[in-house]
Formats: C-alpha cells, structure tokens, sequence
C-alpha cells in the first residue's frame, strides 16, 4: 500500500472531500483542521468503515452519501487494515493484548504436548462412550463426574483419579448393561419413590436369602455377573483351549471340575434360574412389574428388566449401581485408559516446567509496558494474572492494577481503579489499551492505516511529548500509514519538528468551503511565521503590520515600558492624539532597527492602512493565517476604543489613562452605560477574543491559529457597524 485515495461526500457534514496520500515522502501525513473544519468527521469515516459501518449524513441524512477509501490500484482497502484512534474513549480495552503475549516456540512444544495427552483422553472417552451407549462426550464427562463425586473441570485429572483409584477394584461384571436403560429422568424418577424402594428392599432381601442357599453364588463376593465375566475373559485368553481346567466349590466344599467353556455357562444358567424361577421372589418381581406397567413411559426399561432380571437387585442402591457399571466400562477399556495414564504422567512433568518457564517469560507486551511506564506518568503498575494461559492456552488476559502512594501498594479492579484516576490518568490508561492495540498490528505481515484524532488532547506537556516520541517509534517499523489529525497547533508544530515531516506532500491544513473540504500544503509561514514576516516585511505591508504586537513585546523586554519605542508602537495599538499622524515610512524604520531588515514604505498613515488591510481581510478564506488574525484583532481593538472614546466624550479623564487602556475605558464604559447592552455586549467580546492577537509572543500565537478566524471576521463586521451608527460616520471613507 503506497497511497492511500479518499472520496467522500456527505460524510457526518463533509460535503464533499477528495484527496490522495501519497507514501513517496514517508508514511506520516500531518493535518491540522480548525475546530469545526472536518477532523471529527474525517476520523468517523474511517471508524465505520474499519467496523463494517456505513457512514453517512447524522444532521441531513437524505442526502445522498457515497464514500471510498483505496489504495494505488484502486481497490478498496481491507476495513481490518484501518484502526482509528480517537481522542479518549474511558471503557475502551484493547482485544489484542493477547497477541503480545505469544512465544510460538513456547505455544507449539506446549500443543504438541497437550495434543498427545488430548488424543488418548478423547479415544477413553470415545471408548466409554462405546461401552455406555452414550454418544455425547460432554454427557460422558458429566456421568463420570457424577460417578466418582468429582466436581473440578480438568477431564484428565478425572481419568487419572479413575485409573488410579480403580487399579485394585473387582470387576462387577455389568459392562453389558447400556447406561441410558437405567439412569434417565423418568426411570430415575420413579425408582426414587418411596413404595417402590420398599418394594425392591423386599425383592433383594428374598433375592440374598437365595443367594445364600446357592451352589457356587456367593452374597457380596461371587455372583451370576462375576462368573460370566470369568467365563468370557478365560474365552477371550484361549485357557480352555490350552487344556486348562478350573474348579468349582459347592457349599459342602465338594469341588467339581471344569473342562469347558460350554460346560461353566451350564452351570452358570442353572444356578441364575434357580435363584430367579423362585415363585417367591418371582411374585415380588410382579408387585414391582405393575408399578412398571402404570407408566406407559417406562415400556423399554420394563422390557429390559423383563430380558435382564439378574439386575434387579442392584436398583435397590441407585447411586452404588452407577458407579459399578462405570467400574464394569472401565474394565473393557482398561488398556486405553492405561495408554492415557501413562501418557499423562510422562508429559505432565515437561508440562509443568513449560507453564513455569510462561509466567516467567519476558514478553512484547511486558516490554511495551515498561516503555510506558517510563514515558508517561501513572500510578499505578500494570500485571497480568494469567500470563502462562495466556501464552500457552490463547486465553483472555486477566489484568491486575497495582496502584502505588509512595511505599504503600494494593492491587484494585479497573472499575475501582477508573474511580481514583485523574481525568489526565484516565487518559494515559486508554492510551495505553491503544499501544498495545498498535503493537499488535506492528506484529502484522500487513500495513495498516492509522488514523490519529487529536490524541495528545488534554494531556499535559510531558505526556504529550511522549505521545510525540511513540509515534516516531512506530512510524520506524514501517508497519503504519499514520494519518495525524489536531485541532492544536502547538502539537501541530511539534509533530511536524520531531517527526520530520516534510511538508511537500505530507504536511496539511485542512481548508472548508460550503461545498468542500480541501487539504492544502502547510506552507513555511504557518510554521515559523515569526520568521517569515520578517523575511517578507519589504514584499507585503500586512507583514509589517503583523510584526508590530511582536516587536512591541521585544522592546518591552529590552528596553521597558517606559521607551519612547515602546510609546511609539503602543500609539498605533491604541488610540492615542499622535495615533493618526504615524507613518508607514516610520514605523518600517523602527521595525528595521529591531529586526535587522531594510524593509521600506511611503507615508501613508499605518491607521488608514490597518483598516485597508482589515477589509481585504474579509475576502480571505484561509483561516489558519496568522498575520491576518492579527490585523483584524487590531482594527477590532481600535474601531472600540474610537466608539468608547466617542461614548465617553471627557478627553481629560481618557488622556489620564497611561496603562491598560482599552480594559480601563471599558469598565467606564460599563458604569456609564450600564443599560446599554448592545454596547456592553459587543465590547465584551472584543476584551475576550482579541487580547492575545495585541500582545504577540512565541507563547500565544498557537491559540490565535486555533481559534476560528470566522468569528474575528464577525466580530469585526459588528464593531463596524456599531462605529459607523454610533459615530455617525461612513467607515469607507476612513
């Protein structure tokens, strides 16, 4: 991207605005735009563009609105590759904080890891899944939890806790029972009523009176379950085919045989329908089955008891079958969870020193931080809680303020920490959020368009000189078209200065019409006017004219205000008896002595010229020019003392005046005229806009470009006005 190409019309009060930036002479542009001009509206553009918005007219919004934002090809710019950066925003928190933070080497062993770990947990959980007849993994990881009394949410402590605790169980032999047929809302339900616990109490009770009278069945040891689960791990190890043989021991300890697996599932299915066929427990099982068959929801689980009436008596203890089915799945899985356990231990360890070497580890955005924390004033110290899952995990920063008062320090939240801050803190902290936003895009393969709404606004000198000196850090990673825009001329200045802009093609002032804004070229003499005026004082008399506020204060430093040139400089910006005798020759020749110039005029009178100058004043739309703010605070202050002095009428009390005049005829003005408030009110505005233009210095001149010369040209046209009614006179003549 090496130029950036606007169009817009009727954008939020921009009729119309067409430009090209171009990087040939650096990616910085500056431009200055008098409050009202278009910088707001410059800005918002580019924001709702950068947000996926569509901008338009707020105040007339049926105007038709078109709008474009491209580069030397002619194609659209990418909206993610803008970031508007505006004036202060106090809830704004940057998204990117977290792109700081990353090591990939650190990131990808830690992955590569949790990916191994990852895989043979999800292969467990599938496999139990398997066993269960559960298909959600989520349900699985819950009913484990549930199971094992496990309330954390780390699924590969779980399964360790599992293998683990498992490791001496026997196995109840239940893996063949799917764990929805039993353990759902409505069979829950309804085993959880009272009368039928009782009745299942009854049919358990019978059901260990049989057990006891059993052949080979043993209560709580050996069981129907127990003896197939033998029967079908002695199969699947091939022991019968190795002409093993196993022994059975009745109740009389009378030992029988066993040769094949043929001959144990005999005896297994004799004994279970011995125990199950008793009418006694058979009638239980029906008082149980008619509570069953009330409810037509529980048709599948009746089915199920009906094919499988060895589990019956586990339903007695709901709590104690669960968690003996889960340990009969686990059995049928033991290897992979084996494989998972073993897994685990081994990268655990590589893990742990991985996350420590994390929260250790010197990041961009630590180093961002500590570049802050240096340039800019704060109190308060910035941390990151979390910075390992931050780097290694990609989770969201958790941030901790510690606030310091001398040797004392806490650590608050954002919001109490946004109730303490000054207004210039709130500000530091928001420009901080936007670093790290910046520092994040300098991180990009992409340039991005960066655009700077008065940014150092309200901040103090120091914090904005660091503002300065980052955007010449980020303009040197040339990761950044920055688009500077202020309404202050003094940052203007120092922006210009400190980042060498050059002002060919990348310095402007921004210059509104009723149809258009226009970015102009920031000429020398809006940046050193002081200098230019000198060099121009023999080329045009608005120069020298301009120059007399300035070397009024120099003779005042020099010589004091008792100088014969420092009276002869105060009768031209006065209203004095030998005002109007003052020559433009004269006042070039002691201009020339101050200012080491050779400038030379006729003898016209400098009162006449000054009011000439002011008119031709009124046809200027360039409202940054200085010298013309100046001549027209001139003729402002003068047409108000003539009107004063007209209103007064005592030329004793006004020549007794020898310091401070214009305020001072304006307080008499005020206790004379009291009901005069047309007067009064045109005055008044005359003592606050024009002062600064009449005592000119290197401290004041940045305002008076502020400041609008719209509202100096209206001023002007009311205090003509007023003089020419008042006085009776006509002004063109003058």
């Amino acid at each position: 991207m090496n130029k950036i190409r606007i169009d817009f019309e009727n954008c939020y009060g921009i009729r119309k605005m067409v430009h090209e930036f171009d990087t040939s002479d650096g990616c910085a542009f500056l431009i200055y735009a008098p409050n009202g001009s278009m910088k707001s509206s410059f800005a918002r553009v580019f924001s709702d563009i950068s947000k996926g918005q569509t901008p338009k007219d707020a105040i007339f919004p049926q105007r038709t609105t078109s709008f474009s934002i491209t580069d030397e090809t002619n194609s659209e710019i990418d909206p993610n590759r803008i970031f508007v950066v505006e004036p202060f925003i106090e809830d704004y928190i940057s998204d990117k904080t977290s792109t700081l933070m990353v090591n990939k080497d650190l990131r990808r062993e830690y992955e590569d890891l949790v990916k191994l770990i990852e895989d043979k947990a999800e292969k467990v959980i599938a496999e139990f899944g398997r066993v269960s007849g559960l298909r959600r993994q989520a349900q699985i990881q819950e009913e484990l939890a549930r199971a094992y009394d496990y309330t954390g949410n780390d699924t590969y402590h779980l399964l360790e806790r599992i293998h683990y605790g498992l490791a001496d169980e026997i196995n109840p032999g239940l893996s063949d029972v799917p764990y929805n047929e039993i353990f759902n809302e409505k069979v829950l339900n309804f085993l959880s009523k009272n009368n039928i616990r009782l009745q299942l109490e009854d049919y358990v009770d019978r059901y260990n009176e049989l057990i006891e009278k059993s052949t080979y069945f043993r209560r709580g040891v050996f069981n129907h379950n127990h003896a197939a689960n033998i029967r079908k791990s002695l199969d699947e190890n091939n022991y019968f085919r190795a002409n093993h043989t196993i022994s059975l021991t009745d109740r009389d300890l009378n030992k029988r045989e066993i040769t094949s697996p043929e001959e144990l599932d005999l005896i297994i299915q004799e004994e279970k329908k011995r125990i199950l066929s008793d009418p006694e427990l058979a009638s239980k099982f029906e008082v149980i089955d008619r509570e069953i068959t009330r409810n037509v929801d529980l048709r599948n689980f009746r089915n199920y008891l009906e094919n499988h009436p060895e589990i019956i008596p586990e339903l007695s203890d709901i709590d104690a079958f669960r968690k003996k089915l889960w340990i009969s799945y686990y059995f049928s899985i033991k290897e992979e969870l084996e494989e998972f356990a073993t897994t685990y231990l081994q990268t655990k360890e590589s893990i742990e020193k991985i996350i420590k070497a994390a929260k250790e580890q010197e990041t961009k955005w630590k180093r961002v931080l500590s570049i802050f924390q240096r340039r800019f004033t704060v109190p308060f110290v910035l941390e990151v809680a979390n910075q390992h899952d931050v780097i290694l995990k990609d989770e969201a920063p958790s941030l901790v303020f510690k606030y310091q008062d001398g040797d004392d320090h806490c650590e608050i939240g954002r919001k109490e920490l946004m109730n303490v801050l000054s207004a210039g803190e709130k500000r530091a902290l928001y420009l901080l959020n936007i670093i790290f936003e910046i520092e994040a895009r300098a991180i990009q393969q992409e340039k991005t368009v960066l655009v700077l709404d008065d940014i150092a606004d309200s901040f103090d000198y120091k914090n904005k000189y660091a503002i300065v000196e980052y955007l010449k850090d980020i303009l040197e990673t040339d990761k950044f078209i920055m688009l500077i825009l202020t309404h202050n001329f003094d940052f203007f200045r120092t922006v210009k200065s400190r980042l060498n802009i050059p002002k060919r093609r990348n310095c402007f002032m921004a210059i509104r019409s009723d149809n258009t804004v226009e970015l102009k070229q920031a000429d020398y003499q809006y940046l050193k006017p002081f200098s230019y005026w000198r060099n121009n004082l023999h080329q045009d008399r608005k120069f020298l004219l301009a120059s007399i506020p300035m070397v009024r204060n120099l003779i005042e430093y020099t010589e004091g205000a008792q100088s014969p040139d420092f009276k002869f400089f105060t009768s031209i910006l006065h209203r004095k008896p030998e005002s109007f005798e003052i020559t433009m020759s004269e006042l070039a020749d002691r201009v020339n002595r101050f200012l080491k110039t050779e400038a030379t005029y006729g003898e016209e009178k400098v009162a006449d010229v000054i009011f000439e100058e002011a008119e031709l004043c009124l046809a200027n739309n360039d409202p940054i020019n200085l010298e013309n703010k100046v001549i027209l605070s001139m003729a402002i202050r003068l047409l108000a003392e003539d009107i004063m002095i007209f209103k007064i009428n005592d030329t004793a009390r006004i020549n007794s005046i020898t310091s401070n005049q214009t305020r001072k005829l304006f307080n008499i003005c005020k206790n004379m005229f009291p009901e005069d408030l047309e007067l009064i009110a045109v005055l008044d505005r005359v003592m606050l806009m024009t002062p600064e233009a009449i005592h000119l210095n290197s401290f004041m001149y940045e305002p008076i470009l502020d400041m609008s010369d719209d509202h100096l040209k209206a001023l002007y046209l009311d205090i003509k006005e007023l003089f020419t009614r008042l006085c009776n006179n006509d002004f063109i003549n003058l």
